[in-house]
């Protein structure tokens, strides 16, 4: 295996700063299949706890769902720290295990109540995973292709998306529920495994030596990177738009006759795949400013458009636009903290930049409950559009108080 991922590598580079090493494939492998386990588990947990386990769809599937976002917030900002203390390859195979197993548990469930732990140990294993390979990506990549080794890390989750979940539904309605979990279980397990091949020297930090005035904790990184605190934010403005996304898209699609919800996914997958491919370059020659502000405007242009939404085409544009801004801002906005941290907090900027997620995905699809409620569907989708567009403003105000550095200048110290 090594011989052969050696092999790419050398095709796949070319000349200038080399990209395309052994560890960054092996590091794409085990991000794509940790994800490919957990994207399994998205379209055969809801029917396997309301249709299998008898479970209240409109009760116990909020539940379920924000717990697994609970813990994310809870364990990332520790996760930054075992990253810096025990390596980010050792961090990432317990990630991955710890998926896999979550995704076993699940055959063992006898009711709704008994997902929500082993939810959470697999939000466990999201938390810890996640931030590990993308730390291991910013250290492995030269300083001038930063933006564009963030945007394959993203290509090779997105991959996963186009085929995980159409397999799990496919094995869950014709072999059973444990066949699909197993399924899932597996694919998690090869991310482990190519894990298991990384050179732990190459993705290590080069950490500097503590002067003897320096207490013990002078080594760790802090739960919270101040340096990630504004980009953070920034991008809690877009994971706000996943909540009512995740929530009420297929509510919206039967609402407004649609057509099937599924079809917003395929064309928001093969878009953002392509936005990323030319977003990370873009964002390494240009400045991270030309991709992220872009991207959070066509994120708010998809919102209103889902606002509006009467007829199917209408809709499938707002997967268009949701998938070309997410393409864009993912690797602007990671290769914009990576540049703000100093090399002992990237795993803590890493962590803080990736509790966006837990608190604008998972705390917000309860945020959203009264208001879905008070002003409906659609509108739903309306407000996070605004909430995209003052997120987009305020990167603007903020970027032009504290420019941005380019590659180059952050290795000079410029």
């Amino acid at each position: 295996m090594n011989e052969l991922v050696g092999r790419i590598a050398a095709v796949l580079d070319g000349k200038g700063d080399r990209l395309w090493t052994r560890d960054f494939i092996l590091t794409l492998i085990t991000g794509h299949f940790m994800f490919a386990g957990y994207t399994a588990t998205l379209t055969i947990i809801p029917p396997f706890a309301v249709e299998y386990l008898k479970g209240d769809a409109s009760f116990h599937l909020p539940i379920i769902i924000g717990a697994f976002g609970i813990v994310g917030l809870l364990i990332r900002p520790v996760g930054g720290q075992w990253i810096y203390t025990l390596g980010p390859k050792r961090v990432a195979v317990i990630g991955t295990a710890i998926v896999s197993l979550g995704s076993l548990s699940y055959i063992f469930a006898l009711s709704p109540w008994w997902l929500m732990p082993m939810r959470m140990l697999q939000g466990v294993g999201l938390a810890l995973g996640p931030v590990a390979t993308s730390t291991m990506v910013a250290n492995l990549a030269p300083n001038t292709r930063r933006a564009e080794a963030m945007a394959y890390m993203g290509n090779a989750i997105n991959i996963s998306f186009l085929y995980s979940p159409f397999v799990s539904s496919f094995l869950y309605e014709n072999a059973g529920p444990q066949n699909a979990f197993q399924f899932s279980a597996l694919v998690a397990a090869i991310g482990t495994l190519a894990c298991l091949r990384i050179s732990t020297s190459r993705i290590g930090l080069d950490r500097p030596t503590p002067g003897p005035a320096a207490g013990a904790s002078a080594d760790k990184p802090p739960l919270i990177a101040r340096s990630a605190l504004f980009p953070t934010l920034v991008f809690l403005t877009y994971t706000f738009t996943t909540a009512p996304t995740n929530t009420y898209l297929p509510l919206l699609a039967h609402e407004q006759n649609l057509g099937n919800p599924g079809l917003f996914y395929t064309v928001f997958s093969v878009v953002s795949m392509f936005a990323m491919a030319a977003g990370g370059p873009i964002a390494d020659r240009l400045g991270r400013a030309t991709v992220i502000v872009p991207g959070l405007l066509a994120v708010a242009i998809a919102m209103f458009v889902l606002n509006g939404a009467f007829f199917q085409a209408m809709f499938l544009s707002g997967g268009f636009f949701a998938g070309l801004g997410f393409g864009l801002l993912q690797p602007g906005i990671q290769s914009f903290t990576v540049d703000r941290a100093p090399m002992r907090e990237r795993s803590a900027a890493m962590a803080t930049l990736q509790q966006a997620w837990d608190v604008g995905g998972s705390f917000g699809a309860f945020v959203f409950i009264p208001i879905h409620n008070f002003i409906g569907t659609p509108n739903t989708f309306g407000i996070t559009g605004i909430g995209a567009l003052i997120g987009m403003l305020g990167f603007i105000i903020g970027n032009a108080k504290s420019r941005t550095k380019l590659p180059e200048q952050a290795a000079a110290g410029d």
